[in-house]
């Protein structure tokens, strides 16, 4: 019997079968890779936000006031034109954008230095000054010269010295935002500016709604920090127009 080998139409069919099956895996292949890659961009996204928002939250959630309402050293302002020098009324930071400036216990202080035997004079010089009220601020322009010209800058300053438009150290805290703004709940409502010093009885915001956006984004990012260190409660509010 004569052994009967492939026509040509059968290797036609295996070829076309073949092909289809390698563009279905290529094809799954390349998708798996994009969405690997789509979601690796969004993990480093909400990496990048996470720790931008733990960061603020952690400073935020050192504001304090002083007991003595009379302390100019104490304070809390947020808000477009709420950042006054205490020399000059009319000078603010900047009235066309929203700033945070507030008092806040400084940070721990390091166990090398509390051991440390040497003189103060030496450890205020290696350590700078330590405890106290710190004042913090938060602007989108620098006080001083900075490397860029928008940025969300940190300014720090141990202690406080009661002029919140200026002292202290500052950094850029995140290069990548173009816009943030500050809303306050007073217990029943959100303000969107808070001024101590306007106050006859200074209180720390319940909490801070923050909205900021980076300078690639389509859509505003939001979160909340509750102020620990705050009496304002549903219970105990601050009453709208009190602080005027």
């Amino acid at each position: 019997m004569r052994k009967r080998g492939l026509t040509l139409l059968e290797m036609m069919i295996v070829s076309v079968c073949m092909a289809v099956i390698l563009a279905a895996t290529v094809s799954s292949v390349y998708t798996a890779i994009q969405h690997t890659a789509k979601v690796k961009a969004s993990r480093t996204v909400y990496d990048r936000n996470a720790i931008f928002e733990d960061r603020l939250r952690g400073i935020l959630e050192n504001a304090y006031l002083s007991t003595v309402a009379s302390d100019t050293n104490s304070y809390f302002l947020g808000g477009s034109g709420v950042v006054q020098s205490p020399t000059n009324s009319n000078m603010t930071s900047n009235n066309n954008q929203a700033e945070l400036v507030f008092s806040g216990l400084s940070a721990r202080i390091p166990s090398e230095l509390i051991e440390s035997n040497e003189d103060f004079s030496t450890l205020n010089s290696k350590y700078g000054p330590k405890g106290g009220l710190t004042e913090y601020s938060l602007s989108l322009t620098p006080v001083g010269q900075a490397p860029v010209e928008q940025a969300l800058f940190l300014r720090h300053q141990t202690p406080a010295d009661g002029d919140p438009t200026q002292g202290g150290m500052e950094t850029i805290l995140d290069p990548d935002i173009d816009t943030i703004s500050y809303e306050f709940y007073n217990g029943t409502d959100w303000d969107v500016s808070w001024d101590t010093t306007s106050m006859a009885t200074p209180r720390l915001p319940a909490a801070v709604r923050i909205t900021y956006r980076r300078k690639n984004d389509s859509a505003d990012h939001i979160f909340l920090v509750r102020l620990m260190h705050s009496d304002v409660t549903s219970d105990n509010p601050v009453v709208t127009g009190a602080q005027i």
